[in-house]
C-alpha cells in the first residue's frame, strides 16, 4: 500500500474510462467529479445531455457494473488490495469519507474522487450509499452485516439518551458489554470497528475530548464560540484567558475564524463559565467561585463558621481565582469585614 500514490490513483482512474464508451465516460466524470468541476447531480447532468435523472442513473449503474467485470491492470490491483487492507484493519467496515485519508493522506480532491471511483469498479469490495440516518461505507464481501451495524447503533443511541452523557470509546463499550452486540467487537480490531459503527451513524458524534454522544447535544455539537470554549477548557483543564481560548478555537477549528473580543461577550453571559483573573476563565464545573476576592473570603468564613489561619484563607483563594498573594492579604486587612485575633486568626465581622 506504500507504493500508491495521487499519479498511480489518476493513471488507474483514466484506464478505467478507456473501457467505456465517451458518453458514458462524460458520465462518470460528472458524476464521480474526476474532472475539473466538482461531482455533479443526476438532474444536472440529465439536463446536458437531454435524458431524465433516472436515465443517467442507469448509465452510471450500467458502467459500474460492466466496469466490474473488465480485466484490470496492477495499478488497479494495488489500489484496490490497499483499500482492503484499511478495511480489514478497522474489523470489516470503514466510513465513506475516511478510506481515502486511511489509505493515503494529503491527496487533492480530485484524487480522492478518483479513488472512489477506481473502488466503485471493484467486485471485491461494496459500496453502501448514505441514507437519512447513515453515512455511506465500504465493507468486504462476506463481511460486517449492515444489520448488525444499525442495530448496534440504535442501541447505542438508546442508551446515550437514557444516561444523557457524552462518553468515551471504553464507556461505549461499557454499555455494550451486557449485550448481545458486545460478540462484534470481541477480536483485536474491536475497538477500530466499533469507532467505524458510531462514525456511520449521522445521528452520533465525537467531540474535541474524544467523547461520543448525540450529535445535537451542548457537550458535542460544537457549534458557536461558547461551546468551543468549553471543550477547550475542558481539554485542557486548567483556566485560560480569553484570548488564549480564541486562539485554541481557530487552531482546532478552522473552517470559521473567531475573534477574542466575540469570544469574551460570550464568555461572560454563560453561567459555565467563571472569571478568575483579569480576563483568566475557567469552568464553574470545577467548583471556581466567581465574584471578588472580599466575596470568595467571606463565602469561605459562612462555610467553615471558624477562625481561620491566613495561609488556609489564602491557599482557598488562588483556588478559584488568580490573583496575587498581597491583592488577598490587603483584603483581610479590611476591618470593616475581618478581625484578626491574637492568634494571628482571622474571622468575619458579624
Amino acid at each position: 500500500m506504500n507504493k500508491i500514490n495521487g499519479e498511480i490513483i489518476s493513471k488507474a482512474s483514466q484506464s478505467l474510462l478507456t473501457k467505456v464508451k465517451p458518453r458514458v465516460a462524460g458520465v462518470l466524470v460528472a458524476r464521480f467529479g474526476l474532472g475539473e468541476s466538482s461531482k455533479q447531480s443526476l438532474s444536472k447532468i440529465g439536463g446536458e445531455l437531454g435524458v431524465t435523472r433516472e436515465r443517467v442513473r442507469q448509465i452510471e449503474a450500467n458502467a459500474l457494473k460492466q466496469l466490474k467485470k473488465t480485466s484490470k491492470d496492477e495499478d488497479f490491483k494495488q489500489i484496490v488490495e490497499g483499500a482492503i487492507e484499511v478495511i480489514a484493519e478497522n474489523g470489516g467496515v470503514c466510513e465513506g469519507s475516511l478510506i481515502g485519508e486511511l489509505m493515503l493522506s494529503g491527496l487533492s480532491e480530485i484524487e480522492e474522487n478518483q479513488l472512489i471511483f477506481i473502488l466503485n469498479c471493484s467486485s471485491k469490495l461494496v459500496f453502501n450509499k448514505s441514507t437519512l440516518k447513515n453515512n455511506s461505507f465500504w465493507s468486504l464481501k462476506k463481511g460486517v452485516k449492515k444489520n448488525d451495524i444499525f442495530e448496534t447503533n440504535d442501541y447505542i443511541f438508546n442508551q446515550l439518551n437514557e444516561i444523557e452523557k457524552s462518553i468515551k470509546l471504553k464507556g461505549i463499550k461499557g454499555i455494550l458489554a451486557d449485550s448481545k452486540f458486545s460478540r462484534l467487537f470481541e477480536d483485536e480490531t474491536g475497538d477500530k470497528k466499533l469507532e467505524m459503527f458510531l462514525f456511520i451513524d449521522k445521528r452520533l458524534k465525537r467531540n474535541l475530548l474524544g467523547e461520543w454522544g448525540i450529535k445535537n447535544w451542548r457537550s458535542v455539537s460544537e457549534r458557536g464560540n461558547k461551546e468551543k470554549a468549553y471543550l477547550v477548557l475542558k481539554k485542557k483543564n486548567k483556566p485560560l484567558h480569553f484570548r488564549h481560548i480564541t486562539d485554541h478555537i481557530n487552531i482546532y477549528w478552522k473552517n470559521k475564524k473567531s475573534l477574542p473580543q466575540t469570544v469574551h461577550n460570550e464568555l461572560i453571559k454563560d453561567e459555565r463559565f467563571v472569571l478568575v483573573g483579569r480576563g483568566t476563565y475557567g469552568l464553574s464545573e470545577w467548583g471556581l467561585k466567581g465574584g471578588t476576592v472580599r466575596e470568595i473570603i467571606v463565602s469561605l468564613f459562612k462555610e467553615k463558621q471558624d477562625h481561620l489561619h491566613p495561609d488556609e484563607i489564602i491557599d482557598y483563594v488562588f483556588s478559584h481565582k488568580e490573583v496575587k498573594r498581597t491583592t488577598i492579604l490587603v483584603n483581610l486587612a479590611n476591618q470593616n469585614y475581618f478581625i484578626k485575633n491574637s492568634e494571628g486568626k482571622y474571622f468575619l465581622k458579624s
